[in-house]
């Protein structure tokens, strides 16, 4: 891979963020993160016409204020709010952020969703949008490559 291609990740897991990438980034893909629904939509006006692809967390604060305690995981977060909250609304800003990509500013780049996020209702939406892979949050750094590679149809 003679350039190298940009891939936004929107993932406000400071632990994913760093261990994840690694292998994506020894294989020459560079990895523009965000951490917010603010943040993504920051880079994306920042970087739109040079991104290869997206990896999409749903479960994302609005704005770094609003994080997840980094003391539990995303999944321990999903599983305790399922009482409080809808899964559609610990996915709003998530779904909000790949409309806004999908819809307000047209991009067409690929999106991989990386979620704990299991409703059907919000499947069937994903898909709308073009959202083929779906991937469980839990996925091993050497996986994420295989389907980055998948999802670009490329050889690295």
């Amino acid at each position: 891979m003679s350039e190298k291609k940009k891939i936004l990740w929107v993932e406000d897991d400071y632990y994913s963020l760093k261990g994840l990438p690694r292998q994506l980034e020894r294989n020459g893909f560079k990895i523009i993160p965000a951490e917010s629904y603010i943040e993504g939509v920051e880079v994306l006006k920042e970087h739109m016409e040079d991104l290869s692809l997206i990896l999409l967390d749903l479960i994302i604060p609005y704005s770094l204020t609003e994080s997840i305690p980094p003391t539990i995981s995303e999944e321990e977060y999903y599983q305790n709010q399922s009482t409080k909250k809808t899964p559609r609304e610990l996915a709003e800003n998530g779904m909000n952020l790949l409309k806004y990509i999908k819809q307000e500013i047209g991009l067409t780049v690929p999106v991989i969703v990386l979620s704990v996020v299991t409703d059907k209702d919000i499947i069937d939406e994903l898909k709308k949008y073009g959202v083929n892979r779906l991937r469980k949050f839990g996925i091993l750094p050497n996986q994420l490559k295989e389907e980055v590679v998948k999802e670009l149809s490329i050889n690295v």
